[in-house]
């Protein structure tokens, strides 16, 4: 029975403001009218015990999910002691870190001591509404040919990992009203700092912009016109590795021991030579030698590295590549840095599976929820999965987080490390426009990697890095605009709906349906993903009944609100509205 009762309060208490914390809990399907019961443990006659019921979000491989926020009896949660309690079978039991009890008592409770300052989940109080465009520099508009380096090949050249077509910062300013048209409201950009490749991955100085980028001036002008257009944004900051011939690790490889920087890296043997072996590197990648984090002169560095830039263009923080390789407690501490600089700033990690262990342990805000991603795609493009292991996976990743920390991850479909999402899906159009319904309706912020919202394609790395086709938009019926206006209305629909910003979610399948339920709500609105993915036509009404969605309904976004229609097609999905 035990291995059906499970709240582990390491992972499942999420600290979302001082007096705030949110408790998760799975219990058997059997299970009914669950509460928690909370008190505090020095306090308990002049505060009393408090309960409250516990929220049903899903249901599961035969188990229920539920979800609370406690709200303590003072301005900071202290000395907080808790359990469950709930009815099964007829009888009463309680839950707590001793495990199933029979009966209630203050022995064995679960705990939660002390609500630190470092310890909320970290918010910055512009992200609920945003949507990320990532941008590969090199790639999206040549806005300065001067700069242009040697044998700059024409834009739309078929892209590799050496070539160059002259991308840079004059060119994003000057694309500035179409980002503003297509409606996002956050820039990531790949690196932009000094490097030998046109990745700028390989960072050789970080206190300077790349020259075929442009300058420092060029940067400062692009954060300033951003921000007038309430644009945030952030940079990659490339701090697990830096490029091989950054002057501090060549001093290494011409004077061995005796520099004065052989402890910034991990070398494995003398002499230094360009190898995989000689020294540990990003992937085995003898290019990019991995910087030692530990080492108090590599904090301050890259301490400086952000004090730089934060105070001389004002960023709005930043993108950790290969979060997952630096130690963990330096990205706390370099959490509180930045933030220290601006406490509005945020910290994304780039990480391709679990992220919770960065989260939880205070090292980022967000990240790339490649996870999210690989989900989506093991069911609706590639069926290498059932849909009710769909729901169990999707379950089980929503499980792992606060609704705080959902709403802030960087969900995303494609990226420059992966093929473009128009090329995953086979250019079927159908499977595309399930992705982006689930992964706007879904909490967190979807991100657009530059060009699939004008459906552009290609392989992954180098084909995904391709020169952006702006001649493609200036016919109104292209193919092209089209894409445009379905990414344009989603955003619209992100970035101005406050139940898809912060609303609770509920995730809903019952076995044997090909038909599946997104459900975002809040106090006085409901916004339903519906999504048939049979090859059968479905009659509307029968499938709402069968996914207990009983309440008054209209399709969502109509000015006029009518009947809704009386068949879901194959492949389609409609989004719903409570009628008011």
């Amino acid at each position: 029975m035990m291995t059906n009762l499970y709240h582990d309060p390491v992972v499942d208490a999420t600290l979302v403001s001082l007096n705030e914390l949110e408790l998760r809990l799975r219990l058997p399907a059997e299970v009914t009218s669950v509460r928690l019961l909370y008190w505090n443990k020095y306090k308990t006659e002049e505060y009393g015990v408090r309960n409250q019921s516990m929220t049903l979000w899903a249901e599961s491989d035969n188990f229920k999910y539920y979800r609370t926020i406690l709200t303590g009896m003072e301005s900071r949660i202290r000395y907080l002691q808790y359990t469950f309690e709930f009815e099964m079978k007829g009888e009463s039991h309680w839950l707590n870190a001793e495990g199933l009890q029979k009966s209630n008592g203050s022995k064995g409770s679960y705990s939660y001591s002390y609500a630190g300052d470092r310890d909320i989940v970290g918010s910055p109080d512009w992200i609920t509404n945003r949507v990320w465009y990532q941008i590969f520099p090199e790639r999206f508009c040549n806005g300065d040919q001067k700069n242009d380096p040697a044998n700059t090949e024409p834009w739309g050249s078929v892209p590799t990992r050496d070539n160059y077509m002259g991308g840079d910062l004059q060119g994003i300013i000057q694309r500035l009203d179409y980002l503003s048209e297509l409606g996002i409201n956050a820039l990531y950009l790949n690196p932009i700092f000094t490097a030998t490749s046109n990745h700028k991955y390989d960072t050789v100085n970080y206190f300077d912009i790349d020259p075929s980028f442009g300058t420092v001036a060029d940067l400062h002008e692009l954060v300033a016109k951003c921000h007038e257009r309430d644009i945030k944004v952030v940079l990659d900051l490339v701090i697990n590795h830096c490029g091989f011939y950054h002057p501090f690790f060549q001093d290494v490889v011409k004077k061995g021991k005796a520099s004065g920087y052989s402890d910034w890296f991990y070398v494995n043997r003398y002499p230094v030579e360009r190898s995989e072996n000689d020294y540990d590197s990003v992937g085995y990648y003898q290019w990019m030698p991995k910087l030692r984090t530990s080492n108090p002169e590599v904090q301050q560095y890259i301490y400086d590295i952000v004090s730089f830039w934060q105070k001389e263009t004002d960023i709005d923080g930043w993108r950790i590549d290969v979060a997952d390789e630096v130690e963990i407690s330096f990205l706390r501490e370099l959490k509180s840095y930045v933030r220290r600089l601006n406490p509005n700033a945020i910290i994304i990690a780039e990480i391709w599976d679990d992220a919770k262990r960065l989260m939880m342990w205070g090292g980022v805000d967000s990240a790339m929820n490649y996870d999210l991603r690989n989900i989506m795609f093991d069911y609706v493009l590639d069926r290498s999965i059932t849909l009710e292991q769909f729901h169990a996976r999707l379950v089980k990743l929503a499980n792992r987080y606060s609704l705080a920390e959902l709403h802030q991850m960087f969900n995303l479909l494609g990226s420059h490390d992966t093929e473009r999402i128009l090329t995953r899906c086979k250019e079927d159009k159908t499977k595309l426009q399930q992705l982006l319904a689930i992964q706007y309706v879904f909490p967190g912020n979807p991100t657009v990697y530059y060009g699939d919202e004008l459906g552009m394609i290609g392989e992954n790395d180098p084909g995904c890095r391709g020169s952006m086709s702006w001649d493609n938009l200036e016919d109104s019926e292209s193919a092209a605009r089209a894409f445009f206006k379905e990414h344009q209305s989603w955003i619209s629909r992100k970035v101005t709906n406050p139940v898809l910003q912060s609303g609770s979610l509920e995730l809903k399948y019952k076995q044997g349906s090909d038909c599946y339920v997104i459900r975002r709500h809040n106090a006085t609105e409901d916004v339903i993903l519906l999504m048939n993915f049979s090859e059968d036509r479905q009659n509307l009404s029968s499938v709402m009944s069968q996914l207990e969605l009983n309440g008054n309904y209209s399709i969502y976004g109509e000015e006029h609100l009518g009947q809704l229609p009386e068949v879901i097609e194959p492949g389609q999905y409609i989004t719903i509205q409570t009628v008011q």
